[in-house]
């Protein structure tokens, strides 16, 4: 062990049987499918509760070692930002900390540590008439509260009212070991308190003008360690009517969903090429395949759903109000569709998989997302797709009531063809810097992107995050090399 990592009083914290410094297992941390050099971490800790954390940050900061925060080992990892860069690393695995704390169905709220995944809540919700926001089609074993804080795209626009939107309040220790609770869950008052009268963690903002979830959100562990946090629910649909529309027009699909979501008369909607559809729905790469060679090259999915007494009545008039769109666009390049199963895609929008769709077509895959405005997405389309005319996979999700648009492109590949796999960071990087020329924007700016998104900020910029940056972890403990926090 380095003399920096004093493992006796790392042990006097966790407990013997929550500290590991075995060279197998340290492996499985040491590196993802991102193109950074393995690096081994000193140790990897498994904390129960807040009083851990704050302990190991506080005995960090003292002896100078830096803290990878991660929610779970369970994979693919893709993006660098839960690997060690530095030397002198432990890894804290918070996947022991995933208990659902409440779920309050009046105020639509759920509690949740960073360990619960969405194999563990989505049945319970279930079970109580609730649902979460989800992104498409989620790993089974990804932490539901990390993929709150990285701001993953959601597949319900309507629901979606901030950029921020599933996640809502937290309980955060930042990088100096102090604690803090964020929104309405900082006072007045505990969280017990609190419930205790009725009250519900269901406001982000504040505490007073100051909202620091924004601070945290996006930070990948930079900041601070969140150990629960509320998120946003809905209420579950007892009918869910699909609808596939394709088309080899994509602007006439994207001018049809516009309506949509003007007039917000649907739940789940978003735009998928024919190999990124096929991935969705189908298991290996030879149905794949028979799939995508039989759709047109852009399908848009949408969902209208009802509940209550009253729910045939309004997915009825729903579809009157559509069928009206359709007359008055004249969509006559836009076709209905059966190809698909609606069983299928009713499985892809309510629940988790254990076999992640990116990977089935060979493998592996490096996505290239951002956020963009409506008119410039065929533009950013057909840039990705000259530089990566085959196997390439688009996703166009509509964000915040369809005022911005999240759009990703899947470079599929074959991890086990070494010349493919040499290729890929090559290919992988060359479309992102000149998707970024042409103006998309990286709000996500995981791994080799940061140095490329923040050369092309403002240097005042990159000054007022690292200020940001010595307020709440001043030595840099916490996941240093992410972002522009390189020092």
């Amino acid at each position: 062990m380095s003399e920096n990592i004093p493992l006796a009083d790392i042990i006097t914290i966790f407990g013997e049987q929550s500290v590991s410094t075995d060279p197998v297992e340290l492996e499985h941390y040491s590196k993802d499918a991102s193109f950074f050099p393995e690096k081994m971490p000193k140790c990897v800790v498994w904390p129960r509760n807040e009083k851990q954390i704050e302990k190991i940050l506080r005995l960090a900061n003292s002896n100078n070692f830096s803290v990878i925060p991660i929610s779970s080992i369970a994979g693919p990892r893709r993006h660098g930002d839960t690997i060690p860069h530095k030397d002198n690393c432990v890894v804290l695995n918070l996947s022991k900390m995933n208990k659902i704390l409440e779920i309050d169905k009046k105020n639509r709220v759920v509690m949740v540590e960073p360990g619960v995944t969405f194999k563990d809540l989505i049945p319970k919700l279930h079970q109580k008439g609730l649902r979460l926001i989800l992104p498409l089609h989620p790993r089974e074993t990804k932490s539901v509260l990390t993929s709150a804080l990285e701001r993953e795209p959601v597949i319900i626009p309507r629901y979606q009212w901030d950029s921020s939107d599933p996640l809502l309040c937290t309980e955060v220790v930042f990088g100096t070991g102090d604690l803090f609770r964020t929104g309405t869950a900082a006072g007045p008052g505990s969280v017990k308190e609190q419930k205790k009268s009725g009250q519900a963690q269901a406001n982000p903002m504040g505490p007073t003008q100051f909202s620091p979830f924004r601070v945290i959100q996006g930070a990948q562990g930079s900041i601070g360690i969140v150990t629960w946090a509320t998120v946003k629910l809905e209420l579950l649909p007892s009918i869910q009517n699909v609808f596939h529309l394709q088309s080899d027009d994509l602007q006439a699909l994207m001018d049809f969903q516009y309506e949509l979501l003007k007039y917000r008369l649907c739940d789940e909607v978003f735009i998928l090429n024919n190999l990124n559809l096929a991935c969705l729905v189908k298991k290996n790469p030879q149905e794949i395949e028979k799939l995508a060679n039989s759709l047109s090259k852009w399908n848009l999915i949408y969902v209208l759903a009802g509940k209550g007494k009253l729910a045939n009545d309004r997915i009825s008039y729903l579809e009157g109000d559509i069928e009206d769109i359709k007359k008055e666009l004249n969509l006559g390049k836009v076709k209905s569709s059966d190809v698909i199963n609606k069983s299928d895609i009713i499985n892809c929008i309510n629940d988790a998989t254990s076999d992640p769709w990116r990977m089935r077509l060979k493998g592996g895959n490096q996505d290239i997302f951002f956020i963009i405005n409506f008119e410039k997405i065929p533009e950013l389309v057909s840039l990705a797709e000259k530089k990566y005319p085959k196997d390439l996979g688009v996703y166009i999700q509509a964000l915040n009531q369809g005022t911005s648009y999240h759009c990703g492109f899947d470079l599929f590949y074959d991890p086990k063809d070494n010349a493919a796999a040499s290729s890929i960071k090559e290919k992988f990087l060359e479309i992102s810097k000149e998707l970024m020329n042409a103006g998309a924007f990286f709000n996500r700016p995981y791994g080799l992107w940061a140095k490329d998104v923040y050369q092309r900020h403002d240097e005042s910029t990159q000054t007022a995050l690292r200020r940001v940056k010595k307020i709440f972890d001043p030595n840099n403990i916490l996941n240093p090399g992410v972002l522009c926090f390189d020092e």
